[in-house]
């Protein structure tokens, strides 16, 4: 009976052992999976910050585009009255 006994608690405490080893394992298992969740929002977000640089990029050249054809109708205009300033002012002359 005393040997009965002793294998039932030898079984008991490898089942607590197990069971402590089959938890171990699925927080290793979660850890896991969470990394390379996190791995992958990394990846998505650097692929997003390239994205966004190059749209940025863009953008820049098509306010330098901008900015260099309101400077060129700022010259025309500018350009323009002064010929209407010197036609006003030949005929007010004369």
């Amino acid at each position: 009976m005393a040997d009965t006994r002793k294998l039932d608690e030898a079984l008991n405490l490898f089942d607590a052992a197990l069971r402590q080893f089959e938890a171990a394992v699925a927080r290793q298992n979660e850890r896991k999976s969470h990394e390379e969740s996190l791995e992958a929002a990394a990846e998505a977000l650097r692929l997003d910050r390239s994205r966004l640089a190059q749209e940025l990029d863009g953008v820049r050249a098509k306010a330098n585009d901008l900015v260099s054809t309101n400077q060129k109708a700022v010259g025309k205009i500018d350009a323009a009255m002064s010929r209407i300033r010197a036609v006003l002012h030949s005929n007010s002359g004369g």
